[in-house]
Formats: C-alpha cells, structure tokens, sequence
C-alpha cells in the first residue's frame, strides 16, 4: 500500500503550539483578573497562618493543662485535700473541653469523698459521668458513686449504680458484684442476698474477694460450702505378718519417711517404745505393757 505524504503550509508552520498556547492564555488571565488573585492568595496565606496559629496555641494550652493536673495530683498523692480540690475544680471550670478537664471532675470526687462529702462527690460524679464515657475510668466511677449513694443512706441508688458498674469488665467487676450482694442484705433481701454471694464464690473460686464472700455469708447465719479439692486417695500400709492393723498404722504414722513399717517399729508402737530405744527401756515398756493387759494377775495373790 503506497504511503502518502501531507505537505505542511507555511501558515501552519507559523501558528503556536498547545504549550505556548496554554501560558498565553494563563498570563492573560492573570493580568485580567490581578486584583482577585491577589485577594485569593492573600485568604489563602492567612488561613495557613491561622491554622498554624491554632495548633501551636492548641500545643501550648495542653501543655498548661498537663501542668495544672500534674499539681493537682501531686497535691491528692500527699493528702492535701483542699488544695487538691481548688486546682482540680479550677482546671474542670477552666477547661471543661479537654480530656484532662474532664477527668478533673473524676479526681475532684474522690477529695470529696476524703473530706467526708458525699454529696459533692456525688454531684462531681454525676457531671464527670454525664461528659466523659472512657472505660478505664468509667467502672471505678460508677464504684465511687456507688459509695457516695450508700454514705448518703440512698440503697436503692446504690444499687443501682453499683448494678451498671458489675456489668463492664475490668478490674472492678468483682468488688461491683459485691457490692451488690450487699445492698441486697441493706434492702432487706436476705435470701437474693445469699444467692449472690454463692453465685460469686461460684464463678470466682480463686479471687481474693472470696473471704469477704465468706464473711458476709457467716454474717447471715448461713455456712458456705466448702470447696473439696481432687485430692488423691491414700491407701492404708500393709501390716507385716503378726502385727496388728492399729500397731501397723502407728509405726507408719511415727516414721519420718513414710515406708512400710517392721516388726521391730511395729513391736515397739504396741509397746509405746521407739525402736532406738534401750533394752533396759524395751524390757521396762514390755512388762508395762504386759502389765496393763492382765490387771487381774497382778492383783491376784501367789499360791
């Protein structure tokens, strides 16, 4: 198949390519419509600033924040209640949208609850629980309101809160479980009561709450069952030929090391004689022996 050429004019050869033609047009553009570039470039460098504003501000408020906390629970750990709760409400007042601000509340609770004051501890509970849902610290939250309620004689607010706290998991499930076998005996149900406590030493046979189960369980008059471990059978030692069973047991019972006795062992156990003993001794235990087993020959007179 012959080819064929196409011949270029020179009109054409004199027009522009696309990549000139494309820069052309952008500078026309921009010498057009100068003033609203600029304005353009001008929102978007003050959006960046603001942005890195924003954050670096951000950075520094945290590092305030973690400051103030840290105080705060240096105060707590040393037992200086008030001054404790003055920085833990000032930071919750000051910064109720940051994590630490909330957990504020938590740890305000808790001075609370050391100055003898339930129910501020329970309205700062209420409030932390109302804006903050953590797991970590939502148990032991529901735990100390728990106690807050029961300080203030509310029972059945106690229980049910020490109710919500036993079903999350974690560490403080079981002392929530607890808890409420023993709002139970508070309102008077004695019987749910001990069905709680054997449900618990039933699901929890090695916990270290058991013996408060325990307890609470001969507190109600009610004995626990006791837990019968798979201990393996010990069979009775062979008696050797002409020794009695007890005199047997005896010998086996005295000897440190736990093998069959002999007769000699077995001879002196019937005797009431150790086997390393005398033979001055020996013969004393054997008469005795002898002694005891026919009062009636020795009282009898000699013909």
């Amino acid at each position: 198949m012959p080819v064929t050429h196409r011949k270029l004019r020179r009109k054409e050869l004199r027009q522009p390519d696309e990549f000139i033609t494309f820069f052309e047009n952008l500078r026309s553009f921009l010498l057009d419509n100068l003033v609203q570039v600029i304005i353009g470039a001008c929102a978007v460098i003050a959006l960046a600033a603001i942005g890195v504003g924003v954050y670096f501000y951000t950075q520094y408020r945290d590092r305030l924040v973690a400051d103030q906390f840290y105080e705060a629970i240096t105060a707590l750990d040393h037992k200086e209640y008030k001054t404790a709760e003055t920085d833990f409400s000032k930071l919750a007042e000051d910064h109720p949208h940051a994590s630490l601000g909330r957990l504020a509340r938590f740890y305000l609770a808790g001075c609370y609850m050391a100055e003898k004051e339930p129910a501020k501890a329970r309205d700062a509970l209420n409030l932390y629980l109302a804006g903050d849902d953590r797991p970590a610290f939502k148990s032991l939250a529901l735990l100390q309101l728990g106690v807050a309620y029961e300080d203030l004689g509310e029972f059945q607010q106690a229980h049910q809160t020490y109710s919500e706290a036993a079903i999350l998991p974690g560490p403080q499930k079981m002392r929530a479980e607890l808890a409420v076998a023993r709002m139970l005996v508070r309102e008077g149900h004695k019987d749910a009561a001990i069905a709680a406590y054997r449900q618990f030493l039933k699901e929890n046979p090695f916990a270290e709450e058991r013996t408060d189960a325990f307890v609470a369980l001969t507190e109600l008059g009610v004995q626990p069952e006791p837990r019968r471990a798979n201990a393996p059978a010990v069979s009775a030692p062979k008696s050797a030929p002409g020794i009695s069973p007890a005199a047997s047991a005896s010998a086996s019972a005295a000897s440190p090391s736990g093998k069959p006795p002999t007769a000699a062992s077995s001879a002196a156990a019937e005797t009431n004689v150790a086997p390393n003993a005398s033979p001055a001794s020996a013969a004393a235990g054997t008469s005795a022996t002898s002694a005891a087993q026919s009062p009636q020959s020795a009282s009898q007179p000699k013909k």
